[in-house]
């Protein structure tokens, strides 16, 4: 039976933005996703829902990319709590002269599926290019000591093959319960009074008041499988009843070590402005 390889739309777009924001250096990320062995032939496959950027401590050059795999590897845990989903293997950038795996990715890849760490018998291993501005991501899996182009096919996130789903939230989920009271106690312990509200869509928004008495509120609105994915960033002035989208540095360099209430001590400057 044919094995056919599809990629959420969404972890497509994660790989295209986060080589938009190096275009001079190497970066990457990991593939998430789960393996279906179903019968039917278009159920049949590999399903890459989520890609990574490379972590906090990762290293990164012109030529060379090294990712952050502890940080890697507690972003796959909490995906896994969340969704039942694991890992599928290795995304980087490359100059736009090397759009395949170099022979040190097959090594890397190889030690990785014998070193017995991973229960997998080949890694999808993409190759991003940066040509003209747009970023191109050529598939390719590793196995057997070689690499090979393959053809996946791009697909919805909220339709993904075989009728799985990854659309459940995070605070659904033992693991999402757990960080709703973290980040609660947070803003707690600030003395900040924060009101949390669910919105049609199942997603979390965090009301945070600004403490300067204008009565402006930082809102915080949570994704499905926040905080692999950082929360969006809006400021509510209550005065011509307008929410204002934020771009801020603070959520830009999120990780899922902070916590909102961390983001919201750090976004003063923009605040201001």
């Amino acid at each position: 039976m044919t094995k056919a390889y599809y990629i959420s739309d969404r972890a497509l777009e994660s790989i295209q933005r986060e080589c938009r924001r190096y275009p001079d250096t190497e970066t990457g990320g990991i593939l998430v996703g789960f393996r279906s062995d179903d019968e039917r032939p278009d159920n049949n496959g590999v399903i890459i829902t989520h890609a990574t950027g490379p972590g906090p401590e990762s290293q990164m050059s012109s030529g060379h990319f090294v990712k952050d795999t502890p940080y890697l590897q507690r972003e796959l845990e909490v995906l896994f709590q969340y969704h039942r989903i694991n890992y599928l293997g290795v995304w980087h950038k490359h100059p736009p002269s090397l759009a395949e795996p170099s022979s040190g990715d097959v090594v890397s890849a190889m030690e990785e599926l014998e070193g017995g760490t991973v229960d997998l018998t080949e890694l999808i291993t993409p190759i991003a290019v940066v040509r003209s501005g747009i970023v191109e991501v050529h598939p390719h899996v590793i196995s057997d000591g070689r690499s090979m182009s393959l053809d996946w096919r791009p697909v919805p996130h909220d339709h993904l093959p075989n009728g799985r789903s990854v659309a459940g939230q995070w605070h659904e989920t033992g693991a999402g319960q757990r960080r709703l009271a973290d980040e609660t106690d947070a803003f707690e312990s600030m003395g900040l009074k924060v009101e949390v509200r669910q919105g049609g869509d199942g997603t979390y928004r965090f009301h945070a008041p600004l403490v300067d008495g204008s009565g402006r509120v930082l809102v915080f609105l949570c994704q499905a499988d926040y905080p692999v994915t950082p929360p969006s960033l809006a400021l509510y002035d209550p005065g011509p009843e307008r929410f204002m989208e934020l771009d801020a540095e603070v959520i830009e360099r999120w990780d899922i070590d902070k916590t909102m209430a961390a983001a919201y001590q750090g976004l003063w400057s923009v605040v201001e402005l």
